[in-house]
């Protein structure tokens, strides 16, 4: 029996406030950390970043260099907001949650990438808080009381479920506010999300063009300013580490 084709991991990149675990208020970062963006660009850059719509207004543009899915109950509708037509920036806009997985994966696949990005904000991380594999953490060492913010990140990372890759204190450069440290943390057992091989494509050329037709489809229907319809569901399983005590 052919085996599963395994999708794209999910990843986490959020910054908050320590200790009272702030990501934004008013819409907005509260503070600037030249550092930190600089990171935030080298981990996304050319991968799928999918946010909610409030995250995008907040950032004001498509990040560029990747691709840019946005959930949101009210997507832009009209066709120059619905695909930036450059060689590595786009724009893409979608109702659902599974939708957007959808669109991340196939997109993902067809460069040949192995994760994605979820970048904010709060109910996109409690929306995929059960998917994600791994987290680039900063926590930003600012003096601010929890009821100033208006979105959190209250994840505890229990030890027993999440390994620590790596860790870094980070003193505040010329160009950031505070000091932060930075760890990625990645789950120790974790969900694997899979299609079966048998019922789309088998290996090799056949992989590559049912993967080059759902991308062609995709970009077909942004064009026109419609979010093509999934093909497939997924099938979950967990996947404990090897290297997990």
């Amino acid at each position: 029996m052919p085996p599963p084709v395994r999708m794209p991991s999910i990843s986490f990149v959020v910054a908050r406030s320590s200790p009272s675990h702030i990501i934004g208020i008013d819409n907005k970062l509260p503070w600037h950390l030249r550092t930190d963006l600089q990171r935030f660009r080298k981990i996304t850059l050319g991968h799928v970043v999918l946010m909610g719509r409030s995250t995008f207004d907040s950032i004001g543009r498509p990040l560029p260099g990747r691709t840019n899915v946005i959930l949101s109950r009210r997507p832009a509708n009209d066709h120059e907001t619905n695909i930036w037509n450059t060689s590595d920036t786009s724009l893409i806009w979608c109702r659902g949650h599974e939708d957007a997985m959808y669109l991340a994966d196939i997109i993902s696949l067809a460069d040949d990438k192995k994760e994605f990005f979820v970048i904010g904000g709060e109910q996109m991380y409690q929306l995929f808080s059960e998917l994600g594999n791994r987290v680039h953490l900063t926590e930003v060492f600012a003096p601010l009381p929890r009821e100033a913010g208006d979105a959190h990140f209250d994840r505890e990372f229990d030890l027993r479920k999440w390994k620590v890759l790596a860790k870094e204190d980070v003193p505040a450069g010329p160009n950031d506010e505070y000091p932060s440290r930075y760890t990625i943390y990645d789950r120790r057992t974790k969900t694997v999300r899979y299609i079966e091989l048998e019922r789309y494509f088998t290996e090799g050329r056949n992989r590559e063009r049912w993967v080059s037709d759902q991308y062609d489809r995709i970009r077909n229907s942004v064009a026109r300013g419609n979010v093509p319809k999934r093909e497939y569901q997924f099938h979950m399983f967990e996947e404990q580490d090897s290297a997990a005590t």
